[in-house]
């Protein structure tokens, strides 16, 4: 069920507010260093539903990603060379507005190009 709106134009319109908003926040860490990054504040309440890495090159090295200072994984997501990996089962998830996102690498092997750290939102109600 729509919504009825007027837009800047004037004009009527529905808007359909029944789908869930998603939106993505991504960290690159450059050559793969190890360490915490801090990422953004978020504007708004929202709940972390999967943590997924990629790698460029290398071996090794693991990663996750907090909520204000806790832990988003139980254990670290190792990552995969040149390939996408994910996990879904999540803690501390829902975000209150202002609450901060960082992500922390662990000592990666092999000196990787780059790692990359994304995490996936739903926006909440």
């Amino acid at each position: 069920m729509g919504h009825k709106v007027n837009t800047v134009d004037g004009k009527a319109g529905d808007v359909d507010l029944s789908a869930a908003r998603t939106f993505t926040k991504e960290y690159r860490v450059p050559k793969g260093v190890a360490g915490t990054y801090m990422v953004t504040r978020l504007p708004v309440a929202c709940t972390a539903i999967a943590v997924r890495a990629y790698r460029a090159g290398g071996i090794g090295g693991a990663v996750n990603a907090q909520r204000n200072g806790g832990n988003l994984l139980a254990e670290p997501l190792a990552t995969t060379t040149d390939a996408w990996a994910g996990w879904t089962h999540l803690q501390n998830a829902a975000f209150a507005a202002g609450d901060t996102l960082s992500v922390v690498t662990a000592d990666p092997a092999g000196s990787p190009a780059e790692v990359i750290v994304q995490v996936d939102f739903r926006v909440n109600p």
